[in-house]
């Protein structure tokens, strides 16, 4: 068993599968061996010199990251709802991280930025949605703090004005 393949299993083993598609909810695969099948218009150009042959539509089998650098990259098995080129499948992987820096060059695989990334994700998707009406009384109390803020530091005394005293207030004659 490679290392890549015990992580996927422990992804498993820490996150579950899917219940709808019994498919691992995460997996880390790397992005220059997915492809996927998607129907459309596309140009067909020959590979030795790039001339244009023409256009073919209907189902075709292309590499699904070709927007990425060849990288590792850890996935989502989500509902696919909004990508009408991609027909055959229901439920597709979409990308989470790549192992990419700033200035896309390839990062090493890191468990640990797995288990950061998605122990932050799972306790996001646990938590306690919050209403319109709750962020509404957040915001209330929010600015109310900033106010009390405000005219404490307005109704505090001006340090370059000395406090009023006993021979400050009376008129000595």
């Amino acid at each position: 068993m490679t290392d890549i393949e015990y992580y996927n299993e422990l992804l498993i083993t820490l996150y579950g599968k899917c219940p709808i598609t019994n498919q691992p909810k995460y997996r880390i695969v790397r992005s220059e061996l997915q492809t996927e099948k998607r129907y459309g218009s596309y140009d067909v150009v020959t590979q030795e010199t790039g001339l244009w042959l023409g256009v073919k539509q209907g189902l075709v089998e292309i590499k699904k990251y070709w927007y990425l650098k060849d990288c590792w990259l850890l996935e989502r098995v989500e509902p696919n709802v909004d990508r009408k080129d991609v027909l055959y499948d229901k439920f597709t992987y979409e990308p989470l991280y790549p192992f990419l820096d700033k200035d896309d060059n390839p990062l090493p695989f890191s468990w640990r930025a797995v288990e950061y990334l998605l122990g932050k994700l799972e306790r996001a998707e646990r938590g306690v949605k919050k209403t319109e009406e709750d962020h509404r009384q957040d915001e209330e109390k929010s600015q109310q703090e900033e106010s009390d803020k405000v005219f404490g530091i307005l109704d505090a005394p001006d340090p370059t004005k000395p406090l009023p005293t006993f021979t400050t207030s009376t008129l000595l004659g």
